[in-house]
């Protein structure tokens, strides 16, 4: 509870439903967690090195974790492949709480620090596509005190050696200042659409996100999103998202989509 209270101060979701009561009783985390949990459970497997950078994250919901109840996951190291000669990996976790309700699973994909000399931490140049936004924007500047409630229990940081925490290493690493997590951008998006969801966003959804940059100390991050179609499942409909995240440049930091089982006309 220590730990989410912490994860909470560190993304400054104040949804009555994390704090108070919900849906389903008692508080329950967002389901974002699953992206924060699924790294801190891969940090007991195995250490990733200093400077990896996270290349993709991947989350299923199948039910809301309730803070009343102590979550549980099981997950193992599932591939690793090169890509523009970078080295990449994936771990994959699956979470049920302790009464047995499967939670869902989440698919971590990282890149390794580049070789020595290259200059792979800095970001691809990319030109940035066209989007406008159609939803109720979410806005964090990303502080140092945020930064190290978000990371400040991971392996690397409690030996002294994260690129999130400890400034000297960041620079070591080739940034110029500490860098954010990239997943504190999808906890945005997630609280983003959250508020186009509701209950629906806690049960039978799904993230998919693809870092681009990375965020640095003192960026400020927009979450945006638009509505990108409905399919028809039966009875509900799948409505799916198109989100991202901007620094204050207009960079696009991290897209993907999100979706969830809606009642008609939702």
């Amino acid at each position: 509870a220590e730990r989410i209270g912490r994860y909470m101060e560190a993304i400054e979701n104040a949804h009555p439903w994390h704090g108070e009561r919900s849906p389903w009783g008692p508080a329950v985390a967002p389901p974002s967690i699953l992206g924060v949990a699924a790294m801190r459970f891969m940090d007991t497997v195995g250490p990733v090195p200093v400077g990896t950078l996270h290349a993709r994250q991947e989350i299923e919901i199948a039910a809301a974790l309730r803070l009343d109840r102590r979550p549980f996951a099981y997950g193992e190291f599932v591939d690793k492949f090169e890509k523009r000669g970078r080295k990449y990996f994936t771990f994959e976790a699956r979470f049920r709480d302790e009464t047995g309700i499967i939670l869902g699973h989440s698919r971590v994909t990282m890149a390794f620090p580049p070789d020595k000399g290259g200059d792979g931490n800095k970001g691809e140049a990319r030109k940035e596509p066209e989007r406008k936004g159609e939803l109720k924007p979410i806005t964090r500047t990303l502080t140092q005190e945020k930064m190290t409630a978000y990371s400040e229990d991971s392996a690397n940081a409690e030996r002294g050696k994260s690129i999130h925490v400890q400034p000297e290493v960041a620079k070591e690493a080739g940034f110029e200042r500490t860098v954010a997590q990239g997943l504190m951008a999808m906890d945005y998006m997630s609280e983003l659409v959250t508020a186009e969801f509701g209950k629906e966003w806690f049960e039978f959804a799904g993230l998919s996100v693809t870092f681009l940059r990375p965020i640095l100390c003192g960026d400020t991050v927009t979450a945006n999103g638009r509505v990108a179609e409905e399919v028809a499942e039966g009875a509900v409909i799948r409505k799916v998202y198109e989100v991202w995240a901007e620094n204050e440049r207009g960079e696009t930091v991290a897209a993907g989509q999100a979706h969830s089982l809606v009642m008609p006309g939702r």
